[in-house]
C-alpha cells in the first residue's frame, strides 16, 4: 500500500482573519501555509494535494478555534503550537490522529484538536492508498495579554502575540501614553527590544518571558535613547542581561552616566546581520540622530523612526531631525518594502502604509510647531 507523507504548517492568529491588526477581532484566526514532503519515496503530491488539504482544514476553522477559546476565557495568556499528526484512510475517512508535539502545555485544548481531526472527511487519496499528514495548529489570543495593572491606564505592561515568534510588549507611562517593544523568541533563548518605560514595568516583561515562555534572556537592543526605550535598563543591569545599541546610543547613555551598554554596530557601518535572527540598520537621523531600525523574518521593528497610521502627528521631535526625517523614512521603506511595520507607538501595520503616513506627517509639520506625545 503506497504511503504519502504531508508536512504543512496551520497558522491560528488573529491577523489571517481581521487583516490588521485595529480591525475588531475574534479569539483566534486562521492562516494556511506549508509545503509537501516525501516518504518512502512516494511524493506526497501523488497522495494529495497540499491544497486539498488547505480547503478540508479552513472548513473545520470554527471547530478547531472552539477548542482553544474554551480554555482561553478561563486562562488570558494562553497560546502554543498543536502538532497533530493524522493517518487518511484509502476512503478519505481518518483513521487515527495522534498529539505530535505542543507547546500549549494545555491537554484539554490538546485532546480536543486531536479528537476534532479524527472526525474530518477528506477526499479519497490518489492511487487507493494513504496519506500520513502533520499539521501544527498556532494558537494565539486577539487580545493583549495583561501583564501589569498599573492605575487609572498609567504604568500598565501587556503583550500582544504578533506570531509565535515575536511579541510585542506594550506599557504606558504615567500620562497613560502607550509605547511599544518586542519580544524575539529564539531557539536558545529571548531577545527584548527596547524596556517599557520603569525597571518595575520591564521586571514584569522578563518574569513572564522567562515563567511563560520558558527560555532564558539572551540580550536586550536599544533602538535610541529615550526614556520610551531604555527606561527600564536598570532592571537588565540587575540581571546581568547584556544590553546593545548603535554606537551613536551608547555614547549618549555613557554622557548621562549610564555604562555597561555595548555597541551593536557603528553609524558608519550602517547595517548588521546578527546571528539571533534579525538585521539592524541606521538609516541615518530622524525621530533622533541614533534612531536603528530591525528588521526580523516577520516584520519590521520601526521604533519611534515610523509611525503608526492613527499617529496624528510626529509626537515629540524635540530631538528631532526634521530635513534628514524623511530620507532616513525613504531609505528603511527601500530596504524592506511590503513588510508589516511595528512602530514605537501605536498599532501594527500589516499593511505597510506606516511609510507613507510618516512621510505625510512630515511634509505637513512645520519646523518648531509643538507636537504632542512621543
Amino acid at each position: 500500500m503506497p504511503i504519502a507523507l504531508m508536512t504543512m504548517l496551520l497558522a491560528l492568529g488573529a491577523a489571517a482573519d481581521t487583516g490588521t491588526a485595529t480591525a475588531r477581532a475574534p479569539a483566534s484566526g486562521l492562516g494556511l501555509s506549508g509545503a509537501a514532503g516525501t516518504h518512502g519515496g512516494t511524493p506526497a503530491a501523488a497522495g494529495f494535494d497540499k491544497e486539498i488539504i488547505g480547503r478540508i482544514i479552513r472548513q473545520h476553522t470554527a471547530q478547531v478555534r472552539a477548542c482553544y477559546e474554551s480554555e482561553l476565557t478561563k486562562r488570558p495568556d494562553l497560546f502554543g503550537r498543536v502538532m497533530v499528526q493524522f493517518t487518511i484512510g484509502r476512503a478519505g475517512d481518518v483513521i487515527t490522529s495522534t498529539l505530535q508535539s505542543s507547546t500549549m502545555e494545555d491537554p484539554r485544548v490538546e485532546d480536543c484538536v486531536v479528537k476534532a481531526v479524527r472526525g474530518w472527511q477528506f477526499p479519497k487519496p490518489h492511487g487507493g492508498g494513504i496519506v500520513i499528514a502533520s499539521y501544527p495548529f498556532a494558537f494565539v489570543p486577539a487580545a493583549p495579554i495583561p501583564l501589569l495593572a498599573g492605575n487609572h491606564g498609567a504604568g500598565t505592561v501587556a503583550c500582544t502575540i504578533f506570531d509565535l515568534g515575536l511579541i510585542v510588549h506594550q506599557s504606558t507611562d504615567s500620562q497613560g501614553i502607550p509605547s511599544n517593544g518586542l519580544i524575539a523568541v529564539t531557539e536558545h533563548g529571548l531577545l527584548l527590544v527596547d524596556t517599557p518605560r520603569t525597571d518595575a514595568q520591564t521586571e514584569a516583561v522578563l518574569k513572564w518571558g522567562e515563567t511563560r515562555l520558558w527560555r532564558p534572556w539572551l540580550g536586550a537592543i536599544i533602538t535610541h535613547d529615550h526614556a520610551d526605550r531604555d527606561g527600564g535598563l536598570g532592571a537588565l543591569q540587575r540581571r546581568n542581561i547584556p544590553i546593545a545599541a548603535l554606537d551613536l546610543t551608547v555614547a549618549k547613555l555613557q554622557k548621562r552616566g549610564v555604562a555597561g551598554v555595548t555597541a551593536l554596530f557603528t553609524a558608519k557601518a550602517g547595517v548588521v546581520q546578527d546571528p539571533r535572527g534579525f538585521e539592524a540598520f541606521y538609516p541615518g537621523p530622524g525621530h533622533t540622530s541614533d534612531n536603528i531600525v530591525l528588521k526580523f523574518p516577520q516584520a519590521l521593528f520601526g521604533g519611534c523612526l515610523i509611525k503608526s497610521t492613527e499617529a496624528p502627528d510626529l509626537g515629540f521631535t524635540g530631538d528631532a531631525d526634521l530635513a534628514s526625517w524623511p530620507q532616513a523614512v525613504s531609505r528603511v521603506a527601500a530596504r524592506y518594502p511590503k513588510v508589516p511595520i511595528i512602530p514605537g507607538h501605536g498599532p501594527i501595520d500589516r499593511a505597510g502604509a506606516a511609510y507613507q503616513h510618516t512621510l505625510d506627517l512630515l511634509a505637513r509639520s512645520a519646523p518648531g510647531r509643538p507636537s504632542s506625545g512621543h
